[in-house]
């Protein structure tokens, strides 16, 4: 019996299904093998799906590990050194409760785990040398001397070299901590202003903190707003939750109390643009304060640094010329102390009196 071919057998199955099956022109029994084809295939595809399923899902998963523990196999970072510190030492480092709070507020990318464990890795990595160093010194410039020496003040030097590390590495989120919250008081009463403007235009929350992420020229704050909308868009998280989140992760206390005023006024009115300008207000306020401190402060350099750098240098110098014209015993050459007047005191209190202004500039 000749059979004859079918573009889409499946097509027939289906149609059959439905009450509109269509014969061949060799009667039921094409029919009936097409019917058998079609449910041979969708057995094959059934048995197809789940095994490629299964094989997709394994790449979402580590090997196996033990109960109750973490896996060993996941990446912390692209920096070899930084994953292999933290597989080795994250288990051991301390806890360090306050510095973590300080480090989650300084914006640094690494998570803390893996950030300390570089750190006690590189202070690992530099005793080492350092007592190769310091031995070898030792029993060059000192080769009568007996052995528990060089290797008692090499192991002091590298566990003095091993803290000086760490205590460079453990100061840098403090540092940048400080620098991003100077950096975020200082623009804040303008955001502010330019935040209650947007809010007086009908906006919700979430446009709100995406005009501040793509148009502040703070870069902190920027930060900032895009890890409100990260958590919110991202995350699932609503909006109270991720302004208390933001909160707890900015380095500035005044910022934070304002992030969780605006979460109570929008939970409970709906709306922020009257808390906004009211806060707004207030930090011009305080910054027009602050300004004016700042001036009477310049003033009163100006007044030292003039008394000091400009007057009097030359009354000294005159004082030590008419000395040196003096019959005078006992004193220092005059000529001496003028040199280093000129060429040792007057760049020392200018130097002074540019880090002193350039500290109070910055508060401004």
């Amino acid at each position: 019996m000749r059979i004859g071919k079918v573009k889409n057998p499946l097509k027939r199955f289906f149609s059959k299904e439905k009450g509109n099956s269509e014969v061949g022109p060799h009667g039921d029994n094409e029919a009936v093998i097409e019917h058998d084809k079609s449910e041979q295939l969708e057995l094959a595809l059934k048995e197809k799906q789940p095994q490629k399923l299964k094989k997709k899902s394994l790449l979402f998963h580590n090997k196996k590990t033990k109960p109750g523990k973490d896996s060993d196999n996941r990446v912390v970072s692209k920096n070899p050194i930084t994953d292999f510190s933290y597989k080795l030492l994250a288990k051991r480092i301390p806890e360090m409760l306050e510095y973590r709070q300080v480090y989650e507020q300084a914006g640094l990318p690494l998570v803390f785990e893996a950030y300390l464990s570089t750190g006690f890795f590189a202070g690992f990595l530099v005793i080492v040398p350092t007592f190769l160093m310091s031995f070898f010194l030792e029993l060059h410039f000192f080769p009568h001397a007996a052995i528990g020496f060089p290797l008692l003040g090499s192991a002091v030097l590298g566990i003095v070299s091993f803290a000086i590390t760490l205590l460079v590495w453990l100061s840098y989120p403090i540092l940048r901590r400080r620098n991003f919250k100077s950096a975020l008081e200082n623009r804040l009463a303008y955001s502010f202003g330019i935040l209650g403007v947007l809010a007086a235009a009908g906006m919700t929350l979430d446009r709100l903190f995406e005009r501040i992420a793509d148009s502040e020229s703070n870069p902190v704050l920027a930060d900032l707003a895009k890890r409100f909308l990260r958590n919110v868009r991202l995350f699932g998280m609503d909006s109270d939750s991720a302004l208390k989140e933001v909160a707890r992760h900015s380095p500035s206390q005044a910022f934070s109390g304002m992030l969780d005023s605006i979460a109570v006024a929008y939970k409970t009115t709906g709306s922020i643009h009257d808390l906004v300008m009211f806060e707004s207000s207030r930090l011009l306020s305080e910054k027009s304060d602050n300004l004016r401190r700042v001036i009477a402060s310049l003033a009163v350099m100006a007044e030292l640094y003039i008394t000091l750098v400009v007057v009097g240098p030359i009354i000294f110098i005159v004082m030590l010329s008419i000395f040196g014209l003096l019959p005078t015993g006992g004193l220092p050459d005059p000529i001496l102390l003028i040199n280093l007047i000129v060429f040792l005191g007057i760049p020392v209190l200018s130097i002074f009196f540019i880090l002193l202004l350039d500290t109070v500039v910055g508060k401004t």
